[in-house]
């Protein structure tokens, strides 16, 4: 066998198969152009890259057009004593008991408990945990999941206060049989807020925890931003791992919506953001901002 000629032809294979790639990642979707409509041609491309970087689209795009949307205000919200006594009375009852702590609040009921914490002057945090013996595991369907997570924010909250909120993630807990994240959002427009939702485990079709963030969103802004579509900001995340990953990405859930954090006490608005809810990377959650201006200002 001709080792040099072997090795050369398996060379000029890899440059073509980069090229290939570079055309996907970069070319494909045209650079600096606004795309807002995926098609079922960019879906089979995203495909064939996303496993060149081992990247599972467990959760793919839809073929979809997206809408420019506003900016949302986002007003300081204040957790006094008051705000935490009422929240663990609604989530604890009457006899609940708080216990000092350092960092926030922290409300006692037999075996459940409800913590609060503002670190942010924009939304303040929840954890609801019920330490009750489950019994053994019991299989249960994702939709059974989102039933018992329905009725138990129901239950606390009422079903005026649902009609604000919709599912926005369901998924199956990696590495169990018996345990589901649901994610309910309070939406604007149809649009989750991800700073002001619920996120309940749901294990054998009971609900043993949550952790909530609650804020105060004001009217929107006038400004319609252009936003990028899925498969741009998909292509987006692939470019940010640069290369292909030793161990398996999975994509379990592609969401847009508001904000996903506020980091500086001088942000008050609320950014359109691609969401990515992945298992195997360094994060769980990974959020890309959605609006094309912020792309092309600071070359993300």
């Amino acid at each position: 066998m001709n080792w040099s000629k072997t090795k050369t032809v398996l060379i000029i294979g890899f440059l073509l198969l980069d090229l290939y790639l570079a055309y996907l990642l970069f070319y494909l979707p045209g650079v600096g152009a606004i795309q807002t409509t995926v098609t079922n041609a960019d879906l089979e491309a995203l495909v064939i890259l996303s496993q060149h970087y081992n990247v599972d689209l467990a959760a793919r795009p839809k073929p979809m057009t997206v809408q420019p949307l506003p900016l949302l205000a986002i007003s300081e919200v204040s957790l006094d004593e008051a705000t935490a006594e009422s929240l663990a009375e609604r989530w604890l009852g009457a006899d609940a008991q708080e216990v000092k702590q350092e960092n926030g609040l922290l409300f006692i009921s037999g075996e459940r408990s409800l913590r609060l914490s503002q670190q942010n002057p924009y939304f303040y945090t929840v954890e609801y945990q019920n330490n009750a013996l489950l019994p053994q595991p019991v299989h249960h369907t994702r939709q059974e999941a989102i039933v018992a997570a329905n009725e138990f924010l129901t239950a606390y909250l009422g079903e005026a206060a649902m009609l604000n909120y919709q599912v926005n993630l369901a998924i199956a807990a990696p590495d169990s049989e018996s345990e589901y994240i649901v994610e309910f959002s309070r939406t604007y427009k149809g649009v989750p807020v991800f700073v002001d939702s619920y996120c309940l485990s749901v294990q054998s079709g009971l609900v043993v925890s949550f952790t909530a963030k609650q804020a105060q969103i004001g009217e929107a802004e006038r400004t319609q931003l252009p936003l990028v579509s899925a498969d741009q900001v998909v292509r987006r995340y692939l470019a940010r791992l640069s290369v292909p990953q030793a161990e398996p990405i999975t994509v379990l859930d592609l969401s847009l919506g508001y904000g996903v954090d506020l980091d500086s006490s001088e942000q008050q608005e609320l950014e359109p953001v691609w969401r990515f809810y992945v298992i195997g990377g360094e994060e769980n959650e990974v959020s890309i901002p959605a609006a094309h201006v912020y792309w092309e200002s600071h070359g993300e």
